[in-house]
């Protein structure tokens, strides 16, 4: 079932791996049209309390909402390849892949990588949404880094040969310690989402930066610094996490604020990858894991659809029930704890569920429509590539014996 998501390994996207052009794999994506000017105008005013902004986000919701693709060819949006769908797939075929001819593989995505840098082609660049985007934090130009995109690069480069990635690696150094120190203590470290001046930290922006900083302790790069940073973030983490077991999105009482479910997976997510990166701090996240992946299952999971629910404290309305993202993250940590047979269940019933024909979307709404014909980095490359890692897991148990998976059609 899963196997047909995307395509079967090799090939990904019905393209030839290493015979690639990143034009093939652009995509459109849920913010396309509240990256246009009238998009950033609009929710400006919105953020502002504005009546015209609540009326101008109703109407550009509604056209996003009901004519998605129709709108975005209409107001000429751009497609584009992304810096974390080019980097969860060039990591599943590094990681998990049959590479014929690693050179050529390994060019194609360094190129890619480089074109794809918030200064393209500079080795120090760093990687962001390539576009203008306007939060509750502010404005943020097009090239702006940020410490949720760069992580996924940097994961990628970390799995490829070629001496130019790790000279991409070093050149993060330069973004990481741009971001701005929100708040400091001896024990205790919070960054920015990206290097400018920002109103509310967000949680699981820190989690990645956290993961940054231990990727670049495990290859002994400025290493002090990096385990220094990476323990210090870590700790704020912690010292974040609700007593029943959640984050919340941004780390204060102010108005906006949420707890949803793939954001507070990419909090377990990252805290699993700093354990297995630097094992000295198993101990002391081991507890928190645990309790947030409890926490995940109990809080998110509807066990009527078999699917995870978007939220646990929502802030806003909108038309859409079920996000594949938050099917995507999920089954991420359900490979993490080793949950496989339960892994190969929900993916088969997430791919019922958001797959039509074979075309795979990103969202479906209250009533049942699917929304966002591959819409690939929001939640389509990430299922994608925790698929990828379902089917290796699952052969490596075989392979050991070490258990017996009864759903082996997946």
């Amino acid at each position: 079932m899963a196997e047909s998501f995307l395509g079967p390994t090799p090939t990904l996207l019905g393209i030839e791996v290493n015979h690639r052009n990143s034009d093939n794999i652009s995509t459109y994506d849920p913010y396309d049209l509240w990256a246009l000017d009238v998009g950033i105008t609009v929710r400006e005013k919105y953020y502002a309390g504005e009546t015209v902004g609540r009326m101008g986000a109703v109407a550009l919701g509604l056209l996003d909402w009901l004519v998605p693709l129709v709108s975005r060819r209409i107001l000429d949006c751009p497609r584009r390849l992304h810096p974390i769908t080019a980097g969860l797939l060039c990591l599943a075929e590094s990681k998990y892949g049959e590479i014929c001819d690693r050179e050529e593989f390994e060019s194609f995505w360094i190129h890619t990588f480089s074109e794809l840098a918030t200064q393209a082609g500079n080795p120090s660049g760093a990687w962001g949404l390539g576009f203008r985007w306007m939060s509750k934090n502010g404005l943020y130009g097009p090239e702006i880094p940020f410490i949720t995109h760069t992580p996924y690069v940097m994961e990628a480069l970390s799995n490829i040969r070629d001496s130019r990635a790790a000279d991409m690696l070093d050149g993060t150094w330069n973004f990481l310690n741009s971001l701005i120190v929100m708040a400091e203590s001896e024990s205790e470290l919070a960054l920015s989402y990206a290097p400018v001046r920002e109103p509310r930290i967000v949680v699981n922006a820190n989690s990645y930066a956290a993961f940054a900083y231990a990727l670049q302790a495990s290859r002994e790069y400025q290493q002090q610094q990096s385990l220094d940073r990476t323990f210090k973030l870590v700790s704020w983490l912690l010292q974040r996490q609700n007593d029943d077991g959640l984050w919340w999105y941004y780390a204060d009482n102010e108005p906006g604020n949420f707890i949803d479910c793939f954001h507070t997976c990419f909090v377990v997510k990252n805290l699993v990858k700093v354990c297995a990166l630097i094992p000295e701090l198993e101990s002391v996240c081991r507890p928190a894991i645990d309790l947030g992946w409890s926490a995940i299952r109990s809080s998110f999971m509807d066990h009527q659809r078999g699917l995870c629910k978007r939220f646990a404290i929502r802030d806003f309305k909108d038309p859409f029930v079920w996000d594949l993202y938050d099917q995507a993250e999920y089954l991420g940590l359900l490979i993490d704890f080793d949950c496989l047979e339960e892994a190969a269940s929900f993916a088969t019933r997430v791919c019922n569920a958001f797959v039509r024909g074979s075309t795979p979307h990103a969202r479906i709404d209250v009533f049942g429509r699917k929304w966002g014909a591959n819409f690939l980095r929001w939640g389509i490359a990430p299922f994608h590539y925790q698929s990828v890692r379902l089917r290796s897991a699952i052969k490596s148990r075989i392979q050991s014996n070490s258990g017996n998976i009864s759903v082996l059609s997946f």
